[in-house]
């Protein structure tokens, strides 16, 4: 079913694109993702934390081939996706993971 591959693409496309826009409200003071307490560690913290989520979401859009860079790019099967989806998830990109988790699924069901 070329179908629901066709839908697992455009979850995991949605998924890195929410999920790289949580990732850069990190960087954004008083919007509600970030959580600054003016303590250097938990600051430091949140920073790699949104940098690493960014690279997530890179890393989903490279996969589905939206975004082309041949670093990020990696396999598109089941394994990656809920691999990068869980990792999302974890990350600060909760509904990017998700999204993402989900498309994983759909393609597992073609």
């Amino acid at each position: 079913m070329a179908n629901m591959k066709e839908i697992s693409k455009w979850f995991v496309i949605i998924g890195g694109i929410i999920g790289l826009i949580q990732a850069i409200l990190f960087f954004i003071p008083d919007i509600g993702f970030s959580f600054y307490s003016g303590i250097l560690s938990d600051s430091a913290y949140e920073v790699i934390q949104a940098i690493i989520a960014i690279i997530l979401s890179l890393i989903a859009l490279a996969t589905s081939g939206v975004v082309e860079i041949r670093a990020l790019k990696m396999d598109y099967s089941f394994i990656m996706l809920l691999i990068i989806g869980i990792l999302m998830a974890i990350f600060g990109s909760d509904l990017g993971g998700i999204l993402v988790i989900i498309g994983a699924i759909l393609l597992l069901l073609k």
